[in-house]
């Protein structure tokens, strides 16, 4: 047997074998291709007791990488906390140069805390030098360790991706800078910028303080030269600061002001002065100031000082010019320079503009950086030529690289696989099954090899799961390589799901829940080829998120692809939901509207539902959720349930009662969005008159918010319970027949709301008339009608 077959160590791992792997371990330890066997065996296994022999190699830096990464695998996923803390800090300390693939296997380990942070920071100072085409997964478990990375509060007293910033910028800000009082940014760290810029990406989505302070301003202000220098070398993390920055007025401004003290600092090292922005506006940077920013930006021109107000007046003109010259603007522009003859001159030059020597000189300055930009892009332009070049000499190297082991992830893939993408944004990780859109550029055969090297890939590699304590927060671009070779050959073979061995498709069952939206394409297919397999993988996850959704927020794991991307598998995994649900509470409101949801949509008995409704509405210890139980016993035995509600909101309080019923009646009928109950058995006449006037008692008319004419808001719930409330009366009007009609005629009376008697006669009559539209009545359903004497 190889010792490179994942799937072979996946049927024999089990903590039983802890006694033979460990002393395999004590025997073989100095052999890195049995540790890099056996160490995938002990965390497969769970071979706890192996782990304290594994942190040996995992720490030593004299041992391969390989088998360091499945040390460093086992004593992450089996040894207890002090073993993995002691590891994190023995090579947190260890001053040799640390192998890239070594250190991103222990970043994807690492907690969301800040004292992860702190350890991440202090290995990066003794990382082995960057080199930007192998970078070996770092700069990827980077990014996922920011994804993971928690925004905090502005009162709380840790910081972790604050933190993270701070210590980034700190590498950025060491010289030698890539030019020197140009560009501020570290010549060997600039591989850092991406990352960096990530985590202030987040900090300013969420519009954290964090995101005010000196780092994370140095970050943004730094990476429009850093770029103007590089190009696309830092153009790999697609941020939304572009937006994001100009919409909050305090960062927008803050950033600005720093960019101008920056730029003056360095004019005035060689005695310039700097009294006009462009010097920093023409590096493109994050800050913007639009016609809507002209007072405030005028302002400036008053309230600075110095060479800040002739600053402030440059960005104004811009400003002014920009909107076409407002005739409105030109005497405010007179009146806040009117006080200084310089910048009056300034104002009237610019206005009359000719060419200052600091314009030519600007001007000159600008084709330099113009040609110098030319020069970079020619360079990678002839850098990605030879590259091209020697894959279209050597194609084998893309589908057997050298040195690599079956399931790891090259450059050459990396490109390749960014090429077929071609930079844009991505909605299904099968974007890059498009291998044909090579041939172009490289050549079919290396184009078949990228494709062949892409199934292979799908086979070796190994997908974590949340069961087994994997995240999937962000994906590594290796996860992605393989599921494009997974899609391919599912799109390519129409007798894909058959010809692959059980083994084979429980392997491909664990690439499901990575997919972006929904499952992947193939999924279905191979599910009902296997559905013993597809199931127990679908349900192993589906326990998974049910015992873990216990946050405020749902984990949008596959619960909510189940719902809203799989109703074919909906009534499979009912039975499983229902049982669950019957022993357990789902601690996250939205993990139970998607599990309600998926039963009522399963068609699943409604006598089963109305059971285990029943049971949870009296029942659950989780007040909370009680009206949703509540909402489902309602839709599902309606007789029942609205005598058991009616019982239960008599007992509350007022307030309570009130609560308790907007939530009812939102989870029954669904807001402006949908999302209410299916079943329906409560869509009757009799039953939708008991529930208007129930809530009319607790969601009461004369508490409702008016809305009309009043602009835009957001809905509360207090909006969509009195939607809800009034839905039920609309759906009763919709019911044709002589019992909604005598409902209708007994809320003219009935109806807490005197005022509302009017407009129940009327819309009586109107379902009277809507149904003399119907077929002629016959001699019986007249004289029914009449002995009932509801005419």
């Amino acid at each position: 047997m190889s010792l490179m077959q994942n799937s072979a160590i996946e049927r024999i791992a089990a903590p039983d074998l802890a006694p033979d792997a460990l002393a395999l371990l004590n025997e073989h330890q100095d052999n890195d291709d049995v540790v890099f066997f056996l160490g995938r065996l002990v965390w497969q296994g769970e071979m706890s007791s192996c782990a304290p022999t594994l942190f040996d190699v995992a720490a030593d830096t004299s041992r391969g990488k390989y088998a360091r990464i499945a040390a460093i695998r086992g004593v992450m996923a089996v040894g207890d906390e002090a073993l993995k803390d002691k590891l994190w800090k023995t090579m947190a300390e260890d001053p040799g140069a640390l192998d890239h693939a070594v250190f991103a296997e222990l970043i994807d380990w690492a907690a969301p805390t800040t004292a992860s942070v702190a350890l991440v920071v202090r290995m990066l100072a003794h990382a082995a030098p960057h080199e930007r085409f192998n970078d070996r997964g770092l700069s990827s478990s980077l990014h996922q360790f920011v994804d993971e990375l928690p925004v905090m509060a502005d009162a709380a007293e840790d910081h972790p991706l604050g933190c993270l910033v701070e210590g980034l910028n700190g590498f950025l800000d060491r010289e030698p800078f890539v030019r020197l009082g140009e560009c501020h940014v570290s010549e060997e760290f600039a591989w850092l910028m991406p990352i960096a810029l990530h985590a202030v990406d987040r900090l300013v989505a969420a519009r954290s303080a964090q995101a005010l302070t000196p780092a994370a301003i140095a970050v943004l202000r730094n990476l429009p030269a850093l770029r103007f220098q590089r190009g696309a070398d830092v153009d790999d993390y697609k941020s939304a600061l572009n937006k994001n920055v100009p919409r909050w007025a305090e960062l927008n401004d803050r950033l600005y002001w720093n960019s101008i003290a920056v730029c003056r600092a360095h004019r005035a090292a060689k005695g310039e002065k700097l009294t006009d922005d462009w010097p920093v506006a023409y590096l493109g940077n994050f800050w913007r100031f639009g016609a809507e920013d002209f007072e405030r930006c005028l302002e400036w021109v008053t309230s600075k000082e110095g060479d800040d107000r002739a600053v402030a007046l440059s960005r104004c003109l811009r400003i002014y010019v920009d909107a076409d010259r407002p005739s409105a603007w030109l005497a405010q522009l007179h009146a806040v320079v009117a006080d200084d003859t310089v910048l009056a001159a300034t104002l009237d030059a610019h206005l009359d503009p000719k060419p200052s020597p600091a314009m030519v000189r600007m001007d000159r300055e600008t084709r330099r950086w113009k040609r110098e930009s030319d020069a970079r892009e020619r360079k990678q332009k002839k850098d990605r030529g030879d590259w091209v070049r020697a894959l279209i000499a050597n194609p084998d190297r893309v589908l057997h690289p050298a040195g690599f082991q079956p399931g790891e992830f090259t450059s050459d893939h990396y490109h390749l696989l960014e090429s077929v993408v071609n930079g844009g944004v991505t909605t299904s990780r099968e974007d890059g099954a498009k291998w044909r859109t090579l041939i172009a550029e490289f050549g079919e055969p290396v184009a078949r090899a990228f494709r062949d090297a892409a199934i292979a890939h799908w086979r070796a590699y190994r997908p974590t799961l949340r069961s087994e304590g994997g995240e999937t927060g962000s994906t590594p671009y290796s996860l992605i390589f393989a599921m494009t070779g997974l899609a391919i050959e599912a799109a390519e073979d129409s007798a894909f799901a058959q010809r692959l061995t059980e083994e084979e498709a429980q392997h491909a069952f664990r690439y499901v829940t990575w997919e972006l939206n929904g499952f992947p394409t193939w999924f279905e297919t191979l599910y009902r080829a296997f559905p013993k397999a597809g199931f127990e993988a679908v349900a192993t996850e589906l326990v998974w998120e049910l015992e873990h959704s216990v946050g405020e927020q749902p984990l949008h794991y596959i619960v909510h692809d189940i719902l809203y991307h799989a109703p074919w598998l909906h009534s499979d995994v009912a039975p499983l939901v229902q049982a669950w649900l019957s022993t357990h509470d789902v601690l996250n409101d939205d993990a139970l509207r998607y599990c309600l949801n998926i039963l009522t949509g399963s068609g699943a008995a409604p006598g089963v539902l109305a059971a285990l409704a029943a049971r949870k509405a009296t029942d659950t210890v989780l007040e909370g959720q009680r009206p949703r139980w509540f909402a489902l016993w309602v839709d599902t035995d309606s007789a029942a349930a609205i005598s058991a509600l009616e019982r239960h909101l008599e007992v509350l309080s007022q307030a309570d009662a009130s609560s308790f019923a907007e939530l009812f009646i939102v989870a029954l009928v669904g807001d402006r969005h949908g999302t209410g109950t299916r079943v329906g058995a409560y869509r009757n006449a009799g039953d939708l008159k008991r529930l208007y006037l129930l809530m009319h008692r607790f969601v009461r008319a004369d508490e409702d918010f008016d809305r009309t004419n009043k602009g835009v808001y957001s809905p509360t719930l207090r909006d969509n319970a009195q939607d809800g409330r009034n839905a039920l009366f609309n759906m009763l009007v919709d019911v044709p027949g002589r019992e909604a009609y005598a409902a209708i005629k007994a809320l003219e009376k009935e109806h807490p709301e005197p005022e509302y008697g009017r407009w129940m006669a009327v819309r009586a009559s109107e379902r009277a008339t809507q149904d003399a539209d119907e077929p002629l009545w016959t001699v019986e359903q007249v004289r029914d009608f009449s002995k009932r004497g509801d005419g």
